[in-house]
């Protein structure tokens, strides 16, 4: 069975926003709990109440400052809502829309050239004003679908284009009342038509409908509006007893034209024999073809600015929890300089650091890099670094450690995410430093005297795999040496001829700051990236820790 969803869509301030409820109970307010969060000074803590259940809606008012009303009336109690129903929470406005997904098979079949109408958009829209009036004349339908053509902005709503397969459907059925009427639109990925949405008098679904290969092919790529008056009596259908056989009597077809490109095409047909569309209203058929071809065309732009939102809330979530979680500066210790720094990119990447001291007296140096943007990455941080803190704490052996590390965020995090991982514990009295290097960089000592060599990998990364084996490793650090800890934001930093910045660069540019303090080196570092990369854009964040052992 299809789930149900109410979907709420409109603006909160300057912010076009849409929600899609499932059923329940759900708050709609300014706290961060609520489910329809709305960030809007006029809208209290916990302003109303919606609850939808069995495909009905409901809303009341908690008790609200500035109140809630629906279609401009107050409310308080419970008050049943409909689609289309407009929602004012103090300053905000929602529009209640709907969900449907009824589908009909559609089969192509070849013919030959039919003796139809067709009919090309300059004969829809080329005449002039009296031309209109006086066609007025020529039916009820006629008129009606002229009048639908000029309302068709009321089709313009907030929503996802699904939002209005039914409104539209609604509209076509008041004014032809069709025995079948067919939504057709392109699919974005092959270009083929498909049946979105469908309408079958008395209820139901619309059966497999044969369509003329050649008439969809005009009214797609031609942007013609075809008409059949009576299919029994034409001669080019007689041969296609597949088309006959169906009992069609008359039919047309339109083009979905958005006033730039054909986005698919509105059908409606009858088997009554009392029926017999004409020319005139194939034209206004046509009229409102194109207003709904508009409509679903904005519908489509609503849904991606929505998601592009969505995407921008979530990366803003993102950066809180980095910003809640990452040291905002680092201890001092005694005989070392130390330096940490991160510089995101555009969007929320899985970079992290961590420095801090450990009961026995030694110093905890951490970096790694999360697979992945966004909250997902943010998420996995906001878990590993805690989690890292408290195990380091309580277990001596530093293999064990990142062993119960990867057992405890396998469990815990989905597969697409894992992190590479460096933990190295140092001793600041003697220089002595232990470590595990789980798939990250590998760091660079630089000697006093310009020598360096790398602390390369022990294990693989953690949450990658629900078990592993991570050896330790060990260094010593005398006076004059630096320890640089890094991510891949800057070996796989890019310029405009598609050259990676280099591990080896990186190398030769540290060598050569030896003895340089750290705050030299971070600001050398950055500028040669920068310099490096020049106008190319940034795609990954780029963190640094640095900790010099003093003369």
């Amino acid at each position: 069975m299809e789930k149900r969803t109410l979907i709420l869509g409109g603006r909160v301030g300057d912010l076009d926003v849409r929600f899609e409820l499932g059923e329940g109970v759900h708050v709609a307010g300014r706290a961060a709990d609520c489910d329809v969060l709305l960030s809007e000074s006029s809208i209290s803590r916990r302003h109303a109440e919606i609850e939808f259940r069995d495909g009905r809606a409901r809303l009341r008012d908690l008790g609200s400052h500035n109140g809630t009303q629906v279609n401009g009336q107050p409310i308080d109690d419970w008050h049943e809502l409909e689609f289309g129903d407009k929602l004012t929470l103090g300053r905000a406005t929602l529009t209640v829309g709907g969900k449907q997904d009824t589908r009909a098979l559609m089969t192509f079949v070849g013919d030959r050239p039919s003796t139809g109408v067709a009919i090309t958009w300059h004969e829809v829209t080329g005449r002039d004003r009296s031309e209109r009036l006086a066609s007025r004349g020529g039916g009820k339908r006629a008129e009606l679908f002229t009048v639908l053509a000029e309302a068709g902005s009321l089709l313009i709503s907030p929503g996802a284009p699904e939002d209005l397969f039914e409104p539209i459907l609604d509209l076509v059925d008041a004014a032809m009342a069709p025995e079948r009427a067919l939504i057709v639109l392109l699919d974005e990925q092959n270009g083929e038509p498909q049946v979105r949405a469908s309408r079958v008098r008395g209820g139901g679904e619309a059966d497999n409908i044969m369509l003329s290969r050649t008439v969809i092919d005009r009214v797609l790529g031609e942007r013609v509006s075809f008409l059949i008056e009576d299919a029994q009596r034409d001669v080019a259908l007689q041969a296609q007893m597949s088309i006959v056989s169906q009992g069609l009597h008359t039919a047309m077809a339109a083009p979905l034209f958005d006033n730039q490109s054909v986005i698919g095409l509105l059908y409606a047909d009858s088997a009554d024999t009392a029926d017999r569309y004409t020319t005139d209203e194939l034209k206004a058929f046509t009229l409102l073809a194109n207003c709904i071809a508009v409509a679903l065309t904005h519908a489509r732009y609503h849904t991606m600015e929505a998601e592009k939102q969505r995407l921008d809330t979530e990366l803003g979530a993102a950066r809180r929890i980095m910003a809640t979680l990452l040291p905002a500066e680092s201890p001092a210790v005694p005989g070392w300089e130390l330096l940490t720094h991160l510089e995101s990119c555009t969007e929320v990447g899985g970079d992290l650091y961590d420095v801090f001291p450990l009961p026995d007296g030694r110093l905890a140096v951490v970096i790694g890099d999360v697979a992945g943007k966004g909250l997902g990455a943010a998420l996995l941080v906001s878990s590993l670094l805690p989690l890292l803190r408290g195990l380091a704490g309580s277990i001596a052996d530093l293999s064990d450690l990142v062993h119960r590390l990867n057992a405890v965020l396998f469990a815990a995090t989905e597969p697409i995410r894992y992190a590479t991982l460096f933990v190295g514990l140092l001793d600041p009295a003697t220089g002595e430093l232990a470590y595990v290097n789980a798939g990250h960089n590998p760091p660079f000592v630089v000697r006093g005297d310009g020598t360096t060599f790398t602390l390369t990998g022990t294990g693989l990364p953690v949450a990658l795999m629900d078990d592993g084996v991570w050896k330790a490793g060990t260094a010593s650090l005398a006076a004059g040496d630096l320890l640089a800890l890094y991510t891949d934001g800057i070996p796989e930093a890019w310029n405009a001829a598609d050259e990676d910045y280099g591990d080896e660069r990186l190398r030769k540019l540290l060598a050569s700051l030896r003895g340089r303090p750290t705050a030299d080196v971070r600001d050398a570092v950055l500028a040669d990236v920068k310099a490096f990369v020049g106008e190319a854009p940034t795609s990954d964040d780029v963190t640094l820790v640095l900790l010099r052992r003093l003369p």
